[in-house]
């Protein structure tokens, strides 16, 4: 059952979008009456970014103990699932349970990476470079799963494209096929078994997110790479990445 998003206890999964955004009076109010969460994803742009952008996200956010909630990445939830045989949710369960503060120079924009720190970034930065490869590899051969999009007119592509993406919204039953294709092909140790994910668990929500902004990219791009891609394309691959993942999450909530 899906949390009633009026209730206290909702679930709100924060995005760099609406948090860089909306003013910050929404965002503290957002923080005082609903169960805000804020993953790794979102964490990982928030100190990859401009620092004109830093600054103002982490200065929204209220100044005190604890100000959101941090859960951990969406490739967690997917072991956490492989590991105990269970859906992931509620998000709430995998939250962070220390108390800790941010950094005061991150809301000031003067925060410097050195040391540990920086060394942990790149790192960071490497695995995202490496997830973002692989998720414009997977829209690539997208229509492999769908052979009502090979040989079709151009003039009937982006209809074609709308209902399969509406299939993929609505059918779960298909998604459990996806997923189950999927294993067949390259199954991690003990995935859960196809007739027992569902709509709250993280692998049902990976592949449904995943399969649908994939059709969408192959269709902008008409289900090519473009010729010698430069950085600005990897820039808005790793954004379209990064989005999938907020999605999956806010699903999950």
């Amino acid at each position: 059952m899906l949390n009633n998003p009026f209730s206290p206890m909702a679930e709100i999964v924060l995005d760099k979008s609406y948090l860089d955004g909306a003013p910050t009076s929404s965002v503290l109010a957002l923080c005082d009456r609903f169960e805000v969460l804020l993953s790794d994803e979102l964490f990982f742009e928030m100190m990859t970014t401009a620092p004109h952008s830093q600054k103002r996200c982490f200065s929204k956010l209220p100044n005190r103990e604890n100000p959101v909630g941090l859960i951990p990445n969406a490739g967690f939830l997917l072991r956490f699932e492989r590991e105990n045989q269970r859906q992931c949710t509620p998000l709430r369960q995998h939250r962070f349970n220390d108390r800790y503060i941010f950094n005061q120079k991150l809301r000031k924009g003067s925060f410097v990476f050195e040391g540990e720190v920086l060394e942990n970034l790149n790192r960071w930065r490497s695995q995202v470079e490496g997830d973002t490869k692989k998720f414009v590899d997977r829209w690539l051969v997208v229509h492999q799963f769908f052979p009502e999009l090979n040989g079709i007119e151009w003039r009937d592509f982006p209809a074609a494209i709308t209902k399969v993406r509406q299939k993929i919204a609505l059918d779960y039953d298909f998604v459990r096929g996806l997923y189950a294709s999927l294993l067949h092909e390259d199954a991690p140790p003990h995935a859960p078994a196809p007739a027992t994910v569902g709509p709250p668990w993280a692998w049902f929500r990976w592949v449904q997110c995943q399969v649908l902004a994939a059709l969408r990219i192959f269709e902008r791009y008409g289900g090519r790479l473009p010729q010698n891609p430069g950085p600005e394309f990897w820039r808005k691959a790793e954004h379209s990445m990064l989005d999938v993942y907020y999605v999956i999450l806010g699903t999950l909530a």
